[in-house]
């Protein structure tokens, strides 16, 4: 076990992680105490003084506080108040922006009837169970065939170059070409070589990898095998987030009967927090460290888990592969839809769909269009004049935002766009991993500039976002005042 995994020991051992548990830790396995409890306070699942009975959560971020998340927050924090045995506070998000405004207790989610119902019986609720399947067209209904046939073919070249043709991109965000990368690690000579699932999904308005871990696990588990075979890889990681309870029993229960022939494929528990999603921090996490992006290049590519060849992507894109390995086409994808229509969920529609489309999808908006969010947090909002937009990276990037992790928030015309552009800012404040000063200071001042609503101010913030740009690690702040920035631009009034 590396260091996380033995504090996640120890804290399901006592609840908490004691001192006196930490300095035996320490000397068991020859680490210094300072590094034990740099890595401990780093993540905020982490606990440090002992848990009451019942850990309520309420979420403040985008798609929440469009469903009167501060309301609720509100609501429910009184209702703690007082109350032995129960802490409460607001959390970044849950990753249930399909049922805003989301809560959990004890890591469970539910609504927030259901967390004042816990609070008022001091019992948590039992996990709820999951949800009969639903046919998605990319699962063709025959678990590993693909992996068994090219097992059998040997014939790795050729996947790849299927997938590189089908135009694939990685669907955390970033979208860089799946078949590029695949073959650009297949090709690094240093080993071993790993594979790395990113199932921290994290961002507000991104529930898609979510459902796809709970219904089409058996999918996410042949891409990664097939990505190993591709690579040369035999051991794989799906670093998942804490908050994904039911998805990752899904995935164990996959796992059991999995035909991995040899390939150590195995599931890790984020800590917590949003930058662990980006994938540098992520294998900071894996190696047992404090989860702080790297400084780049050098890629995870071709120094990545422990310095080695690592191939890394999200929990759609494993899930795609299959179909296209076999078939060469990449026909569909998969959005949240969450905000203001009248039925939030995950879709999966042919490429080439509209955000008009795909709205009827969703039952249509609630009142009348003003602005949507194509790609997430990270991304700019367009207005309403852009309905008829392809979702797709070329289009969308045309139209001045991005395709990012397939994340539509959709705002109707009774709401005020810089509050929504304040909340987006202030959620990539609150997560901020602090280590460089451009993103933990930058995000912090264009709060408090937002704030003020002064004129003279907000027309500093373009500048503030080129420092950002230029000079932040990662892009949690390269990306953090793209959203504001958007409004200003587009929504003057």
């Amino acid at each position: 076990m590396n260091l996380i995994e033995e504090l996640y020991a120890l804290q399901e051992k006592h609840g908490w992680l004691r001192e006196e548990d930490l300095r035996a830790l320490s000397d068991r396995i020859n680490v210094p105490l300072y590094e034990i409890e740099g890595v401990s306070s780093f993540y905020p699942h982490f606990r440090k003084t002992p848990p009451g009975k019942l850990h309520v959560a309420a979420c403040r971020d985008l798609s929440c506080h469009l469903a009167g998340g501060a309301a609720a927050i509100a609501r429910l924090k009184g209702y703690c108040a007082g109350k032995k045995g129960v802490e409460f506070h607001e959390t970044s998000c849950l990753g249930r922006c399909d049922s805003a405004p989301a809560c959990a207790v004890n890591d469970e989610p539910m609504s927030l009837a259901q967390a004042e119902q816990c609070v008022k019986s001091m019992k948590p609720l039992p996990p709820a169970p999951s949800p009969s399947p639903r046919r998605w067209r990319c699962d063709d209904g025959e678990p590993y065939g693909v992996l068994r046939d090219v097992r059998k073919s040997g014939d790795v070249d050729s996947m790849i170059e299927r997938i590189r043709k089908s135009g694939l991109r990685g669907m955390g965000g970033a979208g860089f070409p799946t078949g590029v990368k695949w073959d650009l690690v297949r090709k690094e000579k240093a080993t071993p070589k790993y594979v790395v699932c990113n199932a921290d999904e994290s961002e507000p308005g991104t529930f898609k990898d979510r459902v796809i871990l709970e219904e089409l696990p058996h999918l996410v588990i042949e891409g990664i095998a097939l990505g190993a075979l591709a690579v040369g890889a035999k051991e794989a990681w799906i670093y998942i987030r804490h908050e994904y309870v039911r998805e990752r029993k899904a995935i164990e229960r996959a796992l059991k009967t999995a035909p991995l022939d040899g390939l150590d494929l195995r599931v890790f528990v984020s800590p917590g927090g949003y930058i662990l999603g980006e994938e540098t921090a992520l294998l900071e996490a894996l190696e047992g460290k404090r989860g702080e992006p790297r400084n780049k290049p050098p890629y995870p590519g071709t120094h990545g888990l422990h310095g080695k060849p690592t191939l890394m992507n999200n929990v759609e894109t494993f899930a795609l592969v299959p179909r296209i390995a076999r078939t060469g086409e990449h026909r569909y994808k998969f959005f949240s839809v969450s905000g203001d229509v009248a039925k939030p969920g995950v879709h999966e529609v042919e490429v080439g769909t509209t955000l008009r489309q795909l709205l009827d999808l969703c039952g249509g908006v609630k009142g009348h269009l003003k602005a949507f969010l194509p790609g997430g947090a990270s991304t700019g909002f367009l207005p309403a004049d852009k309905i008829d937009v392809v979702m797709d990276w070329k289009p969308l990037q045309e139209a001045g935002s991005a395709l990012g992790s397939g994340a539509v928030v959709v705002v109707n015309d009774t709401r005020d766009m810089l509050d929504l552009a304040r909340n987006l800012t202030a959620f990539f404040r609150n997560e901020s991993c602090g280590k460089c000063v451009p993103c933990r200071v930058g995000t912090e001042k264009a709060v408090i500039m937002i704030d003020g609503r002064k004129p003279e101010d907000l027309a500093l913030l373009p500048e503030l976002n080129e420092t950002l740009l230029q000079t932040s690690i990662c892009g949690l702040g390269q990306a953090a005042l793209t959203p504001v920035l958007s409004v200003l631009q587009r929504f003057k009034k």
